[in-house]
């Protein structure tokens, strides 16, 4: 069966839920998605939760206040706020990860799984780095190093990030950056600010720069399965890297699926078999 949920954040905003129930209450997945996507965008998503859910662990996908680019979200006072990926602020993450946990404990659930796609990989393990004791499993699929890839990418990355620090100072931190991110997102200053500096909370995977720790990843000592497509680009593709510097746990599985993208195109049973097959051996 599946189900729509809404639930208030601390500070008030409304986050919609996808649950596909599993009819059980011996495990759920809390999806966590990437940058600017949704139900409506994840396929690979849709298609794992039937299949989990089909196998009795049940699946709830967990929108954030940074669905799409630009969302326009109700507040528990009837007002509105525009959110979305050109305007979260990453550390906000910890609230909107909260809400659903919280929602999943008060259905009954003796275990949580946590997995990130993409952003949320960066998200799920900063909360993890805070709330380290709350799930029982962590699935990175396709951890980004945010900050690496974004100085790679940017040939303007300094005058970028000295914009945005302006703007922040004049008291304009939802003003836009004249330049698109990648040539085709809009980002306010704030938001490239909170994605933009190294050894802060979003440069969790710093796999470019490839430090001794890895501080936050260092800290977790439950089970990890770690996945990306063969045809990302290359930073993705260096699980290894992520396995050393887990240094605290002790059950690092890591796969690189062929032939597929950063939203696993055509490879969706594949995956689901993967995770079924995981948590099967390694949470049970």
């Amino acid at each position: 069966m599946i189900d729509l949920f809404y639930e208030y954040t601390e500070d008030k905003l409304r986050l919609q839920g996808t649950y596909f129930d599993s009819g059980r209450l011996d495990y759920c997945v809390l999806f966590i998605h990437g940058q600017a996507q949704s139900i409506l965008d994840n396929y690979f998503a849709y298609v794992l939760g039937k299949n989990l859910s089909n196998n009795g662990i049940s699946f709830l996908y967990s929108h954030n206040r940074g669905y799409s680019y630009i969302n326009c979200m109700s507040k528990k006072d009837s007002t509105l706020e525009m959110n979305g990926a050109t305007f979260e602020i990453f550390e906000d993450s910890l609230k909107d990860i909260e809400v659903w946990i919280t929602k999943i404990k008060s259905l009954g659930y003796k275990k949580i799984i946590l997995m990130g796609h993409s952003l949320g990989c960066n998200k799920a393990l900063y909360y993890l780095s805070k709330n380290n004791n709350c799930v029982q499993g962590l699935v990175l699929a396709s951890a980004p190093d945010m900050v690496g890839i974004t100085k790679k990418e940017e040939s303007e990355f300094d005058n970028l990030l000295n914009e945005a620090k302006n703007n922040v100072k004049n008291g304009n931190p939802r003003q836009l950056l004249k330049n698109l991110i990648g040539g085709t997102d809009y980002i306010s200053s704030a938001t490239f600010i909170s994605e933009s500096l190294e050894n802060s909370n979003i440069d969790n995977f710093p796999i470019e720069r490839n430090p001794e720790t890895f501080e936050q990843l260092s800290v977790i000592n439950i089970p990890i399965l770690s996945f990306a497509g063969s045809n990302e680009y290359p930073t993705y593709l260096k699980q290894h890297v992520l396995k050393e510097k887990a240094i605290n746990c002790d059950n690092f599985e890591y796969q690189i699926i062929d032939n597929t993208n950063h939203f696993y195109n055509n490879k969706e049973e594949e995956i689901s078999k993967i995770l079924l097959k995981w948590i099967n051996k390694n949470l049970k």
